[in-house]
């Protein structure tokens, strides 16, 4: 494979401008090219990929990146719980770091998380060409499974590196494995994660000077908008619920309308989700950054199992069980779980009025980042600024690993200053074969980076 693409114009030797390091789509291509068979389904693009989280594919994509790290001279080398750890050659006191995931959804798209893995080496790769040394040096970290479609938890990878991904997650199930097998079976020790023991040294904590992921949008918002970067303000958490109901089934010509006959679960929810939308809406109006989501509705095979009686619905009765998710996305920790509160309240009132029993079950709860580091994100716009490219700042809507670092504190007690770059993705589609960002898109978002990396590590 010929890398001469990703060589930059060389730096002077005497100073680095925010403008001389540019990553081109050739290059970016390049890395692609051998991603672009590993997990993929079928024989036609809209089939999509499946690397799940601690797959042979997910490890054959790591691999594949490593192989093309190594061709450039860096150092690479795999922690126990099997993230996959890319460097510039050197010895350094501190370190400017970039990170992904290369794990897909089923069927999903080869750039959700896989974008920022290709820019990130694409950037490694052009450091080690410059003429000029760095003070600092220059990290890609690859994650295990940040999709939470597998094993039901998100960032799989980055938590257990930080000792910080709960023991039960091992019990959970993909396609009949435990995590736990799954990661012995990639050759990753799931003993880390049971002793909470962190892959990361409190020496390589310390040297993190600061981290910042570039990811496609996940939405359409720089695409409408003609921007070229998103610089990311924050990223919401979520708390996620199950609302499960229990009326009486009765039939639907003999039993008469309202209450106190019909104990119907399906108009209960029907108000419900009224209900819920209004309360969303006010909030919005009110200036808080609330998304609200009714994902499922009787549709869930596990739950289908545990609540058979769903299955007895028909045209002609009156419902009398049934159930719906209930998420609500927030940057800010507090507003998502005083709003969620307020939902629940206004649920058990409704259930009450239409004399159905309710049981609310919430079974995740991530909270958001309210800022990410006020520094980086104005390196992010000197940066775009002098490479002549359009951005917007934005909060991300979607979870990254970047949320788990910015968490992370350093033995002075700060915390680790985190960033986030985006790139616009068609349609703003992703978790779907149709999800796609150009080469140029990805080159851009990856040019940026360059030169904030570089001007932290000069």
């Amino acid at each position: 494979m010929d890398y001469s693409s990703l060589v930059p114009a060389r730096l002077h030797p005497e100073y680095s401008t925010l403008n001389q390091v540019k990553i081109t789509s050739s290059s970016i291509e390049d890395i692609y090219k051998g991603l672009n068979h590993i997990g993929a389904l079928g024989d036609t693009p809209k089939g999509g990929f499946s690397r799940p989280a601690y797959s042979s594919h997910e490890t054959e994509a790591m691999v594949h990146i490593e192989s093309l790290a190594n061709v450039t001279n860096l150092k690479t080398r795999w922690d126990t719980v099997g993230n996959l750890i890319i460097e510039t050659d050197g010895a350094y006191t501190e370190w400017i770091e970039t990170g992904s995931h290369i794990d897909t959804v089923m069927g999903g798209g080869n750039f959700d998380g896989t974008a920022g893995i290709v820019a990130g080496l694409a950037v490694l790769q052009a450091a080690t060409q410059f003429d000029t040394p760095l003070r600092k040096g220059m990290r890609l970290r690859v994650w295990r499974g940040e999709e939470s479609a597998a094993f039901g938890v998100v960032s799989i990878g980055s938590r257990a590196a930080f000792g910080s991904l709960s023991t039960g997650v091992l019990k959970n199930t993909h396609q009949g494995r435990t995590l736990s097998k799954a990661m012995r079976s990639q050759g990753a020790n799931p003993e880390t994660v049971e002793k909470g023991v962190s892959t990361i040294s409190n020496e390589e904590r310390n040297s993190v000077a600061a981290h910042i992921e570039l990811h496609i949008e996940q939405g359409s918002v720089l695409e409408s908008e003609g921007a070229d970067i998103g610089i990311v303000t924050g990223i919401r958490g979520s708390i996620r619920s199950w609302v499960k109901l229990r009326g009486a089934f009765d039939h639907s010509g003999a039993t008469p309308m309202g209450r106190p006959h019909r104990c119907d679960v399906n108009l209960a929810m029907a108000y419900m989700q009224i209900e819920l939308d209004r309360l969303a809406r006010a909030s919005i109006a009110e200036g808080q950054d609330i998304v609200q989501t009714i994902g499922v509705i009787n549709s869930n095979s596990d739950l289908n199992c545990a609540m058979p009686e769903v299955a007895s619905s028909a045209v002609s009765k009156v419902s009398g069980s049934g159930y719906f998710s209930h998420e609500v996305r927030s940057v800010s920790a507090s507003q998502a779980k005083a709003f969620s509160e307020q939902a629940f309240i206004a649920i058990k009132e409704i259930a009450k009025e239409y004399g159905v029993e309710v049981k609310i079950e919430t079974f995740s709860n991530s909270p958001g980042v309210e800022s990410l580091d006020s520094e980086l994100q104005e390196l992010a716009k000197s940066c775009s600024q002098s490479l002549n490219l359009s951005y917007k700042k934005l909060p991300s809507g979607a979870w990254h690993d970047a949320a788990v670092l910015s968490g992370v504190k350093r033995g002075d007690g700060s915390n680790i200053p985190v960033g986030m770059l985006f790139i616009p993705c068609r349609n703003g589609i992703s978790h779907s074969a149709d999800e796609y960002s150009s080469s140029e898109q990805i080159a851009a978002g990856a040019t940026v980076l360059a030169n904030m990396m570089v001007k932290l590590a000069s």
